[in-house]
């Protein structure tokens, strides 16, 4: 139990260790181009849905096959958020309920790439919006999980191909790719 807590503690502290500043939308690439510097292709905008801070979403091109979401069998507290992935994974990576590894948030909170290290699991909609706009990314005959749980036994994710499964079995496994996100500077110039 003692490694489960440590890797618990590292992923945790692995996650918050970079806040990333906000940038301003002349600073993105096209949508579908590795964004130099941020750690991974530029995937688009995702809104708040409450209207005060959109988020450019920036996917990770390395990914890990043949994990878990975890946590079968137990509604886990706060990984319910549709939209909020970076929430969902703290709130994943941080349970301490045996035998509750999430083996997907866990490799997307320790992932680093360009020296950026605040990478997550995405939300269902963060994948979502991978989908619309850099499908051709993701390999379109696998499953790919989210930080979004459905239920005790279930958790959002998508498959990039052309079947429309929105929810899986939490032990099955799947990809992970992990996502970062960088608020959208709001035209202030010292924002």
């Amino acid at each position: 139990m003692s490694t489960t807590i440590g890797r618990m503690s590292q992923a945790r502290e692995t996650m918050m260790a970079t806040s990333a500043k906000p940038m301003a939308l002349a600073d993105a690439p096209p949508v579908g181009t590795y964004w130099r510097g941020q750690g991974g292709i530029y995937a688009g905008i995702i809104p708040d849905y409450v209207g005060r801070e959109p988020r450019f979403l920036i996917f990770a091109t390395d990914e890990a096959v043949d994990l878990p979401w975890g946590g079968f069998a137990a509604v886990e507290q706060g990984a319910d958020h549709p939209y909020n992935g970076a929430v969902n994974t703290r709130d994943l990576v941080e349970c301490e309920r045996a035998p509750h590894v999430h083996d997907a948030a866990h490799f997307a909170a320790e992932y680093e790439k360009d020296g950026r290290r605040d990478f997550y699991l995405p939300s269902k909609r963060e994948l979502d919006v991978a989908f619309v706009t850099i499908r051709d990314t993701f390999d379109p005959t696998d499953w790919y999980w989210s930080s979004t749980e459905e239920s005790e036994t279930m958790a959002y994710g998508r498959n990039f191909g052309e079947v429309d499964t929105p929810s899986l079995f939490k032990h099955v496994k799947g990809r992970v790719r992990p996502v970062r996100s960088i608020p959208v500077a709001n035209g202030d110039p010292e924002a």
